[in-house]
């Protein structure tokens, strides 16, 4: 109702233009319009009358050019005068949100640019028209200059000027407009960013304004202008907040994992529970979370009877003897060397940190940090994003975190905001990683299943990925007293130790203060009717993952017959 009484108090003021056929013997037989300003501000009918068109051979294409000129002008003037409230609450909405798609339905306005583009102004070339097309450039350009002419200083600049440079990139003989100097520096909007000040393009800072407030004060400090374009050109990319929360509330069964691996960690290990938590992550690249504990655990029981040898030898020396695998020394990846010779000696592990920011953030998740985000192959798998974005190079402070990892842990901890807000119970970055990581794996391998013919698409649509089978997901805690891994840890000394865990977790997780988590059909309630929606969403990322590889697979079989073939 508000838009419709804008919309009629502007039609008292504007008379909208209308087309007269013209023959012009210089273009060719064919309709041509022109709109020219009369008296005041209202806008009236132009063209020629039949009387007039004798003279109409007289017109060249300069006058024509002139009369498109002064009509796309007036029409982005229009534009401009119409959108302008609209222009102003979307310019509040995206500081506030993040991107257009999150604020549709809320503006009660439309925008100059919806406007400009919709059918409520006539178009100034009709179809058809002879050299439609270069006149259209013409009016591109003199319309986008327009919408400076209403109300100039209220109107978004950068917004504008960037319009003009777009709609004039195509235009002959060198008219384009290209931001050079103080015109470029025009189209970029300072954000405080720590105790920087980062020029960005317009239509990103929204974003960057909304996405620092997820990273820590550390974090931020990494952040340059290409880095923060980076971050957000890859946070666009990724799923967003409420398919990440739907797939998190999905994996709920899990929620407290980094929790009650932690705190199993310090019952058994005591005051070298940081040390061992930092070896357990140096030994996780590239392998399962089975595989990671028992490296791990042979490896600590080893080191512990040769006497804790501090030098880099030994230490491989030991790990060569303990890890799964029949070739020694060189059965240790190159990827856990480093990592584990820094676990086994730092003086302090609980300042300790590691290379790559996978493995950093893991050791601290063990450790009882939650606002710490392991961004793994899972989590890139679940976002179908390229795993490498998540790469980064050690320095002495800090792991290597990049655009693409930071982007990653913005999304993660705006859920963990999300769904504390929406569910009323506290959602921690660390349990929004965890529960995605366990849905998703969950998912993938049943739909991987060689007995399984269903989707992933499909075994969502038929409620096949039950909390039980969440819930089966390995974790640290509860392996620790299976029967593959208790002789290694009652060989090494912790057999006391590990009764008490078995006997708090025996008893409901009492002794180690982990809530059990609601079940996701109770928690699924907040997110209303579109959970099943988010969760095809994400369902259908992983089915084409998985189709992907599948098919990458056959591909590489294909090729090794051939060249087996030709030889």
């Amino acid at each position: 109702m508000i838009d419709q009484r804008f919309m009629d108090d502007l039609a008292k003021d504007f008379v909208l233009p209308t087309e007269m056929p013209v023959e012009d013997t210089m273009l060719a037989a064919g309709p041509v319009t022109s709109d020219v300003p009369q008296t005041g501000v209202r806008l009236g009918r132009a063209g020629v009358t039949p009387q007039q068109s004798a003279k109409a051979g007289s017109l060249d294409k300069p006058l024509i050019a002139l009369l498109d000129t002064l009509a796309g002008a007036m029409r982005g003037a229009t534009g401009a005068a119409i959108g302008l409230p609209g222009d102003i609450r979307s310019i509040v909405d995206l500081i506030n949100q993040e991107g257009a798609e999150a604020v549709m339905g809320k503006r009660m306005f439309p925008t100059s640019e919806e406007v400009l583009q919709s059918n409520i102004l006539p178009q100034v070339v009709p179809a058809g028209a002879p050299n439609a097309a270069e006149r259209q450039k013409t009016v591109d350009v003199a319309q986008a200059v327009g919408e400076f002419l209403p109300a100039p200083g209220l109107l978004d600049a950068p917004k504008v000027i960037k319009g003009a440079i777009q709609a004039t990139k195509n235009m002959p003989i060198g008219l384009s407009i290209q931001p050079v100097g103080e015109l470029g520096d025009a189209l970029l909007m300072a954000v405080k960013v720590g105790d920087k000040e980062l020029k960005i393009p317009g239509d990103k800072a929204a974003v960057l304004q909304k996405a620092i407030k997820n990273l820590t004060p550390e974090e931020q400090g990494k952040l340059r202008t290409d880095t923060a374009i980076k971050m957000v050109d890859i946070l666009t990319t990724l799923p967003s907040t409420k398919e990440f929360a739907a797939a998190a509330v999905g994996g709920i069964a899990k929620k407290g994992w980094y929790e009650g691996s932690a705190k199993a960690i310090i019952e058994v290990f005591g005051q070298d529970a940081p040390r061992f938590a930092a070896l357990l992550s140096a030994t996780s690249p590239q392998t399962s979370v089975e595989s990671n504990l028992y490296n791990a655990l042979q490896i600590w029981r080893n080191w512990t009877a040769a006497g804790r040898p501090q030098d880099r030898e030994s230490i491989i020396s030991v790990m060569g003897q303990s890890v799964q695998g029949s070739k020694g020394e060189e059965s240790v990846l190159d990827a856990w060397k480093n990592n584990s010779v820094r676990a086994l000696t730092s003086e302090d592990p609980s300042t300790l940190v590691l290379s790559g920011p996978k493995v950093d953030s893991f050791m601290k998740n063990l450790q009882g940090n939650v606002e710490q985000v392991t961004n793994d192959a899972w989590m890139a798998s679940f976002s179908l994003v390229d795993q490498t974005i998540f790469s980064g190079s050690l320095t002495k402070t800090d792991a290597g975190k990049g655009p693409g990892y930071l982007a990653m842990n913005a999304r993660v901890r705006d859920t963990a905001k999300y769904l504390t807000k929406l569910t009323g119970e506290t959602w921690t970055p660390a349990e929004v990683q965890e529960t995605i990581w366990s849905w998703a794996k969950t998912l993938y391998e049943k739909a991987s299943d060689a007995n399984e013919t269903r989707s992933a698409l499909q075994l969502i649509k038929d409620n096949a990925i039950t909390d039980d089978l969440i819930a089966s997901t390995p974790d640290f805690r509860t392996l620790f007293y299976d029967e593959r891994y208790a002789p290694i840890l009652e060989q090494a000394g912790y057999k006391d130790q590990l009764d008490r865990l078995r006997t708090a977790t025996a008893t409901d997780n009492a002794g180690s203060g982990v809530k059990k988590p609601r079940s996701s059909s109770e928690t699924s309630k907040a997110l209303g009717s579109s959970q099943s929606k988010l969760l095809e969403s994400n369902a259908k990322r992983l089915d084409k993952l998985r189709l992907s590889r599948e098919q990458a697979s056959a591909e590489k079989a294909l090729n090794k017959q051939t060249v087996e073939g030709a030889e």
